[in-house]
C-alpha cells in the first residue's frame, strides 16, 4: 500500500494540509493506486451486456456485467472492456485449439484475464484483456444445459415428441432453418438427389441471437397452420457452442414436445449437443444426415412394399392354381352332370320312340283290319247293287286314317324337337357359348341367386374360357317376382 503525505501549502497567508491535484495529476495518482493493487494479470468473469464494437484500429470494446441474482433487475456491476487488435489474434488462436470459433456475442458468459487500467486523460476505468478461456465459456453453456435437462425431464418434457408416430414414409417436410443458409442448401439437395416426391414446406427463422428463441417459435406456429405434415426439421449449421446455446432455452423445448408431428433436430456438427436434441424425436448430425434420416425412411418403406408384393405374387399364384384345380374338378363334375342329363333324355326319346312306332303299327294294323274288311263289304256292296255308297264310305275312311295318321305324327314330331331342345339347350358348353357364366362363393358353391351374396364377399365367375375373381360392392334384389317364386 503507497501512503501518501503532501506537503503543505501556502496560499495567500493560509495553511492548508489537505492534498491539491490538476485533473491529470489525479487520474495518474489513482492509476498509481491501481498498478499497485493489481500489480499483474487477473482473471474477470462476467456476462456480455450488448454486442462489442470493433473500431477501424481493430480493436474491440464491450461490457461486462454481474447480473442481478433474480436475472430480471438491473445487473449488480458493470465494466467496460477491451481487447487491442495485437491481442485478439491469440485468442482466436485459443478458441480454433478447442473447435470453435471465436465470436463476442451478446449474452455470453466470458472469463477473462489482464489488468485493471485508468484513462488517464480521460478519467475512465476500464479492464484491458489479455486472453479469452473458452473451455471456461463452453463449460458454462454445458452445465447451463444440464441444468435445463434435469428441470424439463421430470415433467415429461423431453420424452412427448419421442412418443409420437413417424410416418412410413414422411414426405411432407416442414423445414424451419435460416433463408439461404448452408444448412438450409444441404438439406434440400439431400431430398432432391433421392428422386422421392418430397414436398418441403419453409419457415425461415433466425439461427443465432437474441431474436433466435421468439423467431423459432414463430416458425413452429406457421406451420401448424399447414395441414397434414408429416415431419418438421430444425436444423442449423456448425458454430462454436456460444452461437449454438442459443437454442438451450426451455421455451424451444417445449413448443417442440407440443407440436403433432415429429421433429428432426439437426444443429451443428456431430460433436455438438442442444437442448432440441434432448426434446425432438430424432437427432441428426447434421443438416445432410436430416435429409437421409427421411430418405432411409422412404426407402425402407418402398422396400417393405416391394417384399409384400412379392408376398402377395405368391400367395395370389398358390390362389391361382388352387382354383384351377377347382375349376377343372367343378368342369368334370358338370361335363359327368350333363353327360347323365343327355344320357336320360336319349332314353325318355327312345321309350317315345319305341311307343310311336309301336302305336303306328298299331293304327297300321286296324287300318289294314278295317281296309280289309272294307274291302269285303265293297265286294257285298258291289253284289248288292251299293258300289256306290261304299265308295264314299270308302274314301271318308280314307281320309279319317290319314288325318289320325298324320296327327299323331306331327305330335310325336313336335315332342321330339321339344326334347331335343331341352336336351341342346341344357349342354353347358353352349350355354357358355351364348353367354351364360356361373357364380360360386369363396368355397366353390354354386349361387342360384342374389340373396346368397352379401357386399365385401369374394365371388369366382366363370366363362367358357375361364374365370375371374372378384367383390361384391353393391347387391340388387328385383323387385319383379319370377315364375319360381
Amino acid at each position: 500500500m503507497i501512503s501518501v503525505r503532501p506537503a503543505g501549502i501556502t496560499i495567500s497567508g493560509y495553511s492548508d494540509t489537505t492534498p491539491d491535484f490538476t485533473v491529470l495529476s489525479l487520474n495518474r495518482r489513482v492509476s498509481e493506486f491501481l498498478t499497485a493493487a493489481f500489480p499483474g494479470p487477473v482473471w474477470l468473469r462476467g456476462e456480455l451486456t450488448r454486442t462489442p464494437k470493433i473500431n477501424q484500429r481493430g480493436h474491440t470494446y464491450f461490457q461486462l456485467v454481474e447480473p442481478s441474482p433474480d436475472g430480471m433487475s438491473q445487473p449488480l456491476a458493470v465494466i467496460d472492456c477491451v481487447l487491442f487488435a495485437g491481442n485478439r489474434t491469440g485468442v482466436v488462436r485459443e478458441f480454433a485449439r478447442e473447435g470453435s470459433v471465436f465470436e463476442l456475442l451478446e449474452g455470453m458468459n466470458l472469463r477473462v484475464q489482464g489488468k485493471v487500467s485508468l484513462w488517464e486523460a480521460g478519467g475512465k476505468y476500464s479492464f484491458i484483456v489479455d486472453s479469452i478461456d473458452p473451455a471456461w465459456t463452453m463449460g458454462i453453456q454445458a452445465e447451463l444445459l444440464r441444468k435445463l435437462v434435469d428441470k424439463l425431464t421430470p415433467e415429461g418434457v423431453l420424452a412427448s415428441n419421442g412418443e409420437l408416430i413417424m410416418p412410413k414414409a414422411p414426405l411432407r417436410v416442414g423445414l424451419i432453418t435460416a433463408e439461404e443458409s448452408a444448412a438450409s442448401h444441404d438439406f434440400l439437395h439431400g431430398l432432391s438427389n433421392s428422386s422421392f416426391p418430397f414436398k418441403v414446406y419453409t419457415a425461415w427463422a433466425i439461427m443465432q441471437g437474441m431474436d433466435t428463441v421468439n423467431s423459432v417459435i414463430r416458425a413452429f406456429n406457421a406451420l401448424l397452420s399447414i395441414p397434414d405434415i408429416d415431419v418438421v426439421v430444425l436444423t442449423r449449421g456448425g458454430g462454436s457452442a456460444t452461437d449454438l446455446a442459443w437454442f438451450n432455452n426451455e421455451h424451444i423445448a417445449r413448443m417442440i414436445s407440443q407440436v403433432p408431428w415429429p421433429v428432426i433436430s439437426g444443429i451443428g456438427h456431430e460433436t455438438d449437443t442442444t437442448l432440441p436434441d434432448f426434446a425432438a424425436f430424432a437427432r441428426a448430425k447434421t443438416p445432410t444426415h436430416a435429409a437421409d434420416i427421411l430418405v432411409n425412411r422412404v426407402a425402407d418403406f418402398l422396400r417393405d412394399i416391394e417384399s409384400l408384393a412379392v408376398v402377395l405374387h405368391r400367395s395370389a399364384s398358390r390362389g391361382v392354381a388352387s382354383a384351377r384345380v377347382r375349376l377343372a374338378s367343378s368342369a368334370g363334375i358338370l361335363a359327368r352332370g350333363a353327360g347323365m342329363i343327355l344320357r336320360t333324355q336319349l332314353n325318355e326319346l327312345q321309350t317315345l320312340e319305341n311307343r310311336l312306332a309301336k302305336h303306328v303299327q298299331n293304327n297300321l294294323s286296324s287300318a289294314s283290319v278295317r281296309l280289309n274288311w272294307s274291302e269285303l263289304s265293297l265286294e257285298k256292296a258291289i253284289i248288292a247293287g251299293l258300289t256306290d255308297r261304299r265308295e264314299r264310305e270308302l274314301h271318308f275312311l280314307s281320309e279319317r286314317l290319314i288325318l289320325s295318321i298324320s296327327g299323331k305324327l306331327n305330335n310325336f314330331s313336335m315332342k321330339l324337337d321339344s326334347l331335343d331342345a331341352v336336351i341342346t339347350g341344357n349342354n353347358p358348353e353352349r350355354l357358355y357359348r351364348r353367354g351364360w357364366t356361373t357364380v360360386r362363393d369363396r368355397n366353390g358353391t354354386l349361387i342360384k341367386t342374389v340373396k346368397n351374396i352379401k357386399i365385401h364377399d369374394e365371388i369366382e365367375i366363370s366363362f367358357r374360357d375361364g374365370s375371374i375373381n372378384a367383390e361384391a360392392k353393391m347387391v340388387r334384389v328385383s323387385t319383379e317376382r319370377t315364375h319360381n317364386d
